[in-house]
C-alpha cells in the first residue's frame, strides 16, 4: 500500500506523456499539403480570357459603346435645350407679369402651362434612361451571347474544360500567362465582325 501513491504518480505521468505525445502529433498531421496544379495535358484544360483587353480591342463593342455614347450625349443636348427654353418662357412670363403687362389670370394660366411642359419634360427624362439602359442591357448580352458562343467553338476545338474571365481588380488575384486565350477569342470576335460587315 505504500507503494500506491507511487504508482500512480508513474501512470499519470505517462498518461500525461502519451497526450503531449498526441497532441504535438496531431497538430503535424493537420497541416495543409499544397499540391501542384494538374498538367495541361492530363488534367483539366482551364484558360481565361482578358476581359479588359477584351473591353478594349473587341471591334463590335466599341461601335456599340459609341452608339450608346451618341445617343446619350444627343439625349442630354436635347433635355439641356428644351430645360433652357422652359427657363427662359419662364423667366419671360415672370418679367412680363412684374412689369404689369399681363393680368392674374393670364400669369397662372401661362405658369400652369409651364409646369405642365416642365413635368413633361422630367417625363421624358426618365423614359429617355430607361431607353438607355435598355439599350446598355440589350448590348451586354449580346455582347455575352457573342463572347459565349466563341468560347464554345474554341473548347470544341482546343477541348477547354473551365475558360475564365480575368480583370485586374476581379475575383481571379492572379492568372499564368500561359493560359491566356483573349487573342484567340478576340481574333474570332473580330473575324466575325469583320465578315458580317462585308
Amino acid at each position: 500500500m505504500k507503494n500506491l501513491p507511487l504508482i500512480l504518480n508513474i501512470v499519470l505521468f505517462a498518461l500525461v506523456g502519451h497526450l503531449y505525445y498526441l497532441h504535438f502529433n496531431k497538430n503535424k498531421a493537420a497541416e495543409p499539403v499544397i499540391t501542384a496544379p494538374a498538367s495541361q495535358s492530363g488534367g483539366v484544360k482551364i484558360a481565361y480570357v482578358n476581359g479588359d483587353t477584351l473591353d478594349a480591342q473587341y471591334i463590335w463593342l466599341k461601335k456599340q459603346k459609341d452608339a450608346i455614347q451618341q445617343r446619350m450625349q444627343a439625349a442630354e443636348n436635347s433635355l439641356a435645350a428644351k430645360e433652357q427654353a422652359l427657363m427662359k418662357d419662364a423667366n419671360a412670363l415672370q418679367e412680363r407679369f412684374q412689369s404689369g403687362n399681363m393680368t392674374q389670370a393670364d400669369a397662372e394660366k401661362q405658369q400652369n402651362a409651364l409646369m405642365q411642359r416642365g413635368q413633361r419634360l422630367e417625363e421624358e427624362k426618365v423614359r429617355l434612361s430607361k431607353s438607355l439602359s435598355e439599350d446598355q442591357k440589350k448590348a451586354f448580352n449580346d455582347l455575352y451571347a457573342n463572347v459565349e458562343a466563341q468560347l464554345k467553338t474554341l473548347s470544341a476545338q482546343i477541348g477547354y474544360d473551365y475558360i475564365l474571365s480575368f480583370s485586374r481588380g476581379g475575383q481571379i488575384l492572379l492568372a499564368n500567362d500561359s493560359l491566356d486565350i483573349t487573342k484567340q477569342v478576340l481574333d474570332l470576335l473580330n473575324a466575325q465582325e469583320l465578315e458580317q460587315k462585308k
